[in-house]
């Protein structure tokens, strides 16, 4: 049955007090971190996903590749600031889904820690392994 299915995070993106999440450095991390993934999937950033019966959901901000082209998105908890990913993984979608989140996650992860060593102003410099286990992303850090 399609079902849109979510997963989340550990991404949480702070803001003060009446401030909007898109107006965050996080937001704008994780636009970059979405940008990168459809980067390297040969894929395209939208703002919705659809189900297997083509039904559209609007979303704060999604990725359309050919591996998964329903679509997975990205919504924000505008109360708590929680990231979390939708998609409808019917028809053997699941693992296409997760990966390409799992991939934001890192993504994610990789530009906040490059970005916090450039402002302390050390040399930084970003190195994608392939290992049995996944993807990783090692970054280096130096003065």
């Amino acid at each position: 049955m399609s079902v849109i299915t979510s997963y989340t995070t550990r991404i949480r993106l702070k803001t003060g007090e009446g401030q909007d999440f898109r107006e965050t450095v996080g937001w704008s991390l994780l636009v970059d971190a979405v940008e990168a993934t459809a980067e390297s999937h040969g894929g395209r950033v939208v703002r919705s996903i659809s189900d297997f019966f083509g039904r559209v959901r609007l979303c704060d901000l999604a990725l359309v590749t050919p591996e998964m082209p329903r679509g997975v998105g990205v919504e924000v908890d505008e109360a708590t600031g929680e990231v979390f990913f939708l998609y409808d993984d019917y028809g053997g979608l699941e693992e296409a889904s997760r990966d390409l989140a799992e991939e934001i996650s890192q993504n994610f992860a990789a530009l906040a820690v490059t970005r916090a060593f450039e402002s302390l102003n050390y040399e930084v410099e970003v190195e994608e392994v392939s290992s049995p286990e996944g993807r990783e992303v090692l970054v280096r850090g130096g003065l």
